[in-house]
Parts: C-alpha cells; structure tokens; sequence
C-alpha cells in the first residue's frame, strides 16, 4: 500500500514537473508514461480495498495515509483526472480521511 501510494505520488510529481517544461523541451509521451502509471496505481489500489473500510486491518495505518496523500495530490495538480468515478471505494476513503483534523489542516491553499 504505501508503495503504491508512493509510487502513484511520484509519477505524478514527475507528470506535473514535466509539463511545466517549455514546449521545445517538454516530452509529452513520458508525461503520458506517466499517467498511465497513475491510472495503473489507482486501479491496484481500489482492487486491494475492495469494499473494506481501511487498507490494513479495522482502523487507519500508515498504509492509509499513503493512499490519501497521494489522492489528494491528484486533486491538487491533476484536478482534471476523475479518479472518483470509476473508484468510488477510493473515494470514500479519501472522504473518510480528509474529515480528519490532521489532513484537513494540510490541504493546500490554491
């Protein structure tokens, strides 16, 4: 799990930093490597939670934190990638965790 939170985080960094590059520069099919990895950790990760509740066990673990960080990066660099539709068991997870006081005192400002 917190590889796969890991992994989806830096592919993401690596798409978004990418981009920012100048168009002379900018190598738009490792950004789309990139993405495809995206799509690739979300759906390993809304297969392994299934329809549990955490990602290990009956309560919140490291495991968990990785997962929301990484989602929440999603939203804050990737806003137009709709993750929550085709993984809703991921999306109510990230509601789940984005309630908590420490993640909802660390989401960025625009």
């Amino acid at each position: 799990w917190e590889a796969l939170g890991d992994g989806l985080c830096d592919a993401a960094v690596t798409a978004f930093l990418e981009a920012k590059r100048g168009a002379a520069t900018r190598d738009d099919a490792w950004i789309e490597r990139q993405r495809a990895k995206i799509a690739r950790a979300l759906q390993a990760m809304a297969s392994d939670l299934d329809e549990h509740a955490w990602c290990h066990g009956n309560a919140i673990s490291l495991a968990d934190i990785a997962v929301g960080m990484a989602l929440g990066y999603l939203d804050f660099r990737f806003a137009e990638i709709d993750w929550r539709t085709p993984h809703p068991n991921l999306a109510r997870l990230f509601v789940k965790l984005s309630s908590r006081p420490a993640f909802a005192e660390t989401v960025p400002r625009a």
